[in-house]
């Protein structure tokens, strides 16, 4: 008894072509019944949340101009392509700036500049935290991240420092 006969059956019975046919069927619903039910190819915990919540974002903007300082309120919104944006100001911190100098000896000192400050700024803004990318007052959100903290009247680069998400 040969394997494939002249009709192009397996043992005689079975046709090779739609031998193919029916495995790739299985493999396909075996593949997606995989791809639904696995959490190592679904993330774990990142299933979207129904609602959005409060993101705090904590700015940094070091050797600032005193005016700077002094233009930044609480309440002002963050402005991104000439709108006002959901963004508010909630939180400024003003200190003198940290300021490296060098001494008679020429090694580095730590002091404060007598004029320039080191601005803390908080900002907040619904969004949804189950996002990938975050952005708050239009611009992406991500520690360690360039931020312009720019208002009606003021424009700083800042370097993102926090981020905390609240519901309020």
């Amino acid at each position: 008894m040969k394997l494939i006969d002249e009709k192009g059956r397996i043992f005689g019975k079975l046709n090779v072509v739609d031998l193919l046919v029916v495995l790739v069927i299985i493999a396909l619903v075996a593949t997606v019944v995989v791809r639904f039910t696995s959490s190592k190819l679904n993330a774990n915990g990142l299933n979207p949340t129904v609602e959005d919540e409060y993101c705090y974002v904590t700015a940094f903007a070091s050797l600032q101009v005193p005016e700077v300082a002094q233009s930044l309120n609480i309440g002002d919104h963050i402005v991104v392509g000439g709108k006002y944006t959901d963004a508010e100001i909630v939180d400024v911190k003003v200190a003198p700036a940290a300021y490296v100098g060098v001494n008679t000896e020429g090694k580095a000192v730590y002091s404060e500049h007598p004029l320039w400050k080191d601005v803390t700024v908080t900002i907040k803004e619904k969004v949804n935290p189950s996002n990938i990318t975050l952005k708050v007052g239009g611009q992406e959100a991500r520690v360690g991240f360039n931020y312009i903290i720019k208002t009606q009247t003021v424009e700083a680069n800042a370097r993102v420092r926090g981020i905390e998400f609240k519901s309020e």
